[in-house]
This record gives C-alpha cells, structure tokens and sequence, in this order.
C-alpha cells in the first residue's frame, strides 16, 4: 500500500470544534518515551484545535492538515487530524494520524488503515514512531521500530517491519519556502528500513524542515527512485 504509506510518511495527515474522546490505550512499548536530550528547544508543531496547514505537491494542493480534537493514549495527550484520503493505481484508503509532543519529543501515532485493491478489502495495522526531537544537538540521532500488518479476507497476513533513524541535520536556520521565509528552523533526516519475509528490504530516504511556532513548512521524500516533495503555502494558527 504505497501510497497511503507515502501520505503517512509526507505529513499528508480537515474542522468542528469536537473534541474526541478516547478510550485509554497503551503507547507503543517500542518506542523510547524519554527525552533523550535537554530541554525542548521551543514549539516546532504548534498544537490547538482548528490549527490548520496547507500543503502542495508539484503545485496540487493536498488535503488540509488540521487538527480536530483530542485523545488520551497511556496517559498522554494527543492531537487528532482529520482522516486524509490516499489512492494509487490499484489502491486507495484514508488515515488518521495523532500527534504527542512531550519536553521537545514529538511522536505521530496511526491508526488502522482500511484499503481497497482493486475491490478487495483489507486493513493496515496501525503504529506509532517518533518523527521529531527538538532537544538534542545537530548531528545527534535517534532511532526506534515498528510492524505494520496488513490483513485481507482469504489471504494469509502480510507483515512489515520498518527501522527508522532520525538525525539532526541543522537548528535554528533560516528557510525560505512558497516565498515565506521562516527564521528558526530544524532539519531532520529520516531513514526508514522496511523488511518483510521473502522480499528484498526498501529504504525510504526524507528530510522535514520543521519551523519554530510554525510546524511543518517543507518534507522530500525518496521511496525507491520516487520523489515526493510538499510545501507549505498556507497557515492558520489559533
């Protein structure tokens, strides 16, 4: 399911003023929950209800990112997105991603995927991974695991597992993006590795200009030989 995987991975994340309630659940055991580092650095993805970022892809506007209400997952707080909607050539589905930020850590959180394949029905397990820290050094990397299983009727499950590292590439840079420039900003690399049993293992390869008080302004992404590059065109903050 590529193409909802890219959405995920691009922020491809619309709003009433609902606030979703949500059963508690637990947080990835996988993921490290602490810091990491010092002290957060500043807000790098500003997070109120009705926060709303316009982006486009080789100038088509995508689905708006706004956030629509929110959850409670092993204690924490998180934001919610309006669901995004995905399709290829074969396939097409919509996600709902969440968002945590904890002391300059921040953690996108999925949830199941429903999908259709040329009219076969399937699910995608939801997971969660940590796409920021804005409290360590240029340089400085984490790094972390998760599984996506993807299930249709009558088919044996298929099952990835997908290693990421992120690293800080530059702080508190100056970023010019859709003639905006934006004056403390963070680069980040992010390298996932996925694996599955009987295939070869693939390599998506992106960067994330995250800009302070802003939130995502710029994301490039190369899933094997295909770039995906979003720009942030429009804004609005409450």
């Amino acid at each position: 399911m590529k193409s909802i995987k890219s959405i995920v991975t691009l922020f491809v994340l619309t709003v009433a003023f609902t606030t979703v309630s949500c059963d508690n659940e637990p947080v990835d055991p996988a993921l490290d929950l602490s810091s990491g580092g010092g002290s957060s650095s500043g807000d790098y993805w500003p997070t109120a209800i009705n926060n709303e970022w316009i982006m486009e892809r080789d100038g088509v506007a995508l689905d708006p990112i706004k956030i629509i209400g929110t959850g409670n997952f092993g204690g924490q707080t998180y934001y919610k997105f309006a669901p995004q909607s995905g399709s290829g050539s074969t396939t097409s589905g919509s996600v709902t991603n969440w968002l945590n930020k904890n002391n300059g850590v921040y953690k996108l959180k999925t949830d199941d995927i429903v999908i259709n394949a040329g009219g076969l029905t399937g699910t995608q397990s939801g997971y969660e991974f940590i796409i920021l820290k804005d409290n360590i050094a240029v340089g400085q990397t984490w790094t972390g695991s998760y599984t996506q299983t993807t299930t249709y009727s009558g088919i044996p499950p298929i099952t990835l597992t997908i290693n990421y590292t992120g690293t800080i590439l530059a702080k508190n840079v100056s970023a010019t993006v859709d003639g905006e420039t934006y004056s403390d900003v963070i680069k980040v690399s992010f390298v996932q590795n996925t694996s599955m049993a009987g295939v070869p293992p693939t390599t998506i390869n992106s960067e994330y200009w995250f800009a302070k008080n802003v939130g995502v302004i710029k994301s490039i992404s190369n899933d094997s030989g295909n770039i995906y590059e979003s720009i942030l065109v429009d804004y609005t903050l409450f």
